[in-house]
C-alpha cells in the first residue's frame, strides 16, 4: 500500500500525477487505467481543497493506492466537513447540448463510470471516498 499525506491545496494535484506514476510503474498498469484513475482521483482531490477544506483549520488530505486482487484501490481521505460525493453532489447535466450545460459537474459522473466500485464512508472526523477498478491482470 502506498500512502501519501498531500499538501490540501491544488499543488496537490502535481503530488497526485508523480505518486501516481511511479504507483502505476510499480504494479505495471496500462496507460489506460492511470489516465481514468489520474482523472477520477484529480476530480476528488480538487473537490476536497476547493469545497471542503477551506471550512477546516489544520486542513489535512490523504491518498492511498494499493493492488487488491484483480483491483487497483484508491482513497481519498479528508478531514472536511461530512459529504457524500456519490449522493449529495448535483447530478451532471447529459442531456442538454454543450453549448448550453453549465460548466463543471461531470467529475462525480465520470467517477462513476469510470471506477468498477465507489463508496463513501464517514469515520469520525473524516470522510473518506473508496474507488475500485479492475487492473485487468488476474490475482
Amino acid at each position: 500500500m502506498k500512502r501519501i499525506s498531500l499538501t490540501p491545496d491544488l499543488s496537490s494535484i502535481t503530488e497526485l500525477e508523480q505518486s501516481l506514476e511511479e504507483f502505476a510503474g510499480a504494479h505495471e498498469l496500462d496507460m489506460g487505467l492511470q489516465n481514468r484513475l489520474n482523472l477520477m482521483l484529480e476530480e476528488l482531490i480538487t473537490n476536497s481543497v476547493n469545497y471542503s477544506l477551506p471550512s477546516v483549520s489544520g486542513p489535512e488530505l490523504e491518498l492511498c493506492l494499493s493492488v487488491e486482487d484483480a483491483f487497483v484501490v484508491a482513497q481519498v481521505e479528508d478531514n472536511g466537513p461530512a459529504f457524500d460525493p456519490f449522493t449529495e453532489a448535483p447530478e451532471a447535466d447529459t442531456t442538454s447540448a454543450l453549448t448550453d450545460r453549465p460548466v463543471g459537474g461531470l467529475g462525480i459522473f465520470l467517477t462513476k463510470k469510470f471506477s468498477d466500485e465507489y463508496t463513501y464512508e464517514r469515520i469520525g472526523e473524516r470522510n473518506r471516498v473508496t474507488l475500485r477498478c479492475r487492473s485487468g491482470k488476474a490475482p
